[in-house]
Parts: structure tokens; C-alpha cells; sequence
């Protein structure tokens, strides 16, 4: 992706993510970022799933979050960000990235409800 300008807090947290085929597989819960004190500060991936959006709660919320959502999170490498939208594009499929394991299990849990296609 260029080197534009961009507001990750208005652009990029909490908008959709899909892979390289269109295919919705999370959302940006948080950003990884990397830098020194008084330096410049880089954004080094994004953070997808329950384990980087509850550490955002207050502590007493927290714990019951996790236990009820659990804890899982996958780092999408920044590298991988193709372009950024209304959604975050990325450049590879989903599956390669560790992305969407959930939506593919519902999927298949609804294969056999009559209505669900």
C-alpha cells in the first residue's frame, strides 16, 4: 500500500476486512505499531478477533469478554494491507492468512438449514 495519509483511527479500526476475493473475514480490532520515544511511529499489522478487542475493555469486563468470546487473535502483517476504503482490501485469500475460521465453520453448520443459501 502507499505511503498516503491516513487516520487509522477513522480509516482503518474497526472497519471491515476482506480478502483478496471480496470475501468479509474479520474486522480491525486493534493496530500493532513499532517505534521509539520521539521517533516515528509505524503501523506494523493489523489485529483481528476477540484477543485484541477485549484487552480495550475495563478491566472487570475483560475477563468475562474473553471467556465468553474467547481470546483468539490473528496478526495480518501491514504488508498485506492491498488498499484501504469503506473496507481494509488485503492481498491475499483469507484462509492463507488465518482469517475467517469462524465464518467458515458457521458456514458449514448452515449447509443443511433449509433457507440459509
Amino acid at each position: 500500500m502507499k505511503d498516503d495519509f491516513l487516520d487509522f483511527v477513522r480509516q482503518v479500526l474497526d472497519h471491515e476486512v476482506v480478502d483478496s476475493n471480496n470475501l468479509p473475514c474479520g474486522m480491525v480490532d486493534d493496530l500493532e505499531l513499532s517505534g521509539e520515544p520521539g521517533g516515528e511511529l509505524k503501523v506494523t499489522a493489523l489485529l483481528v478477533g476477540p484477543g485484541a478487542w477485549t484487552r480495550r475493555l475495563p478491566s472487570g469486563f475483560e475477563g468475562l469478554a474473553a471467556w465468553v468470546f474467547g481470546t483468539r487473535q490473528t496478526r495480518v502483517p501491514w504488508s498485506e494491507v492491498e488498499s484501504v476504503t469503506e473496507r481494509v482490501k488485503l492481498r491475499s485469500e483469507a484462509e492463507a492468512l488465518g482469517l475467517g475460521r469462524a465464518d467458515r465453520r458457521a458456514s458449514k453448520l448452515l449447509e443443511g438449514v433449509p433457507g440459509s443459501g
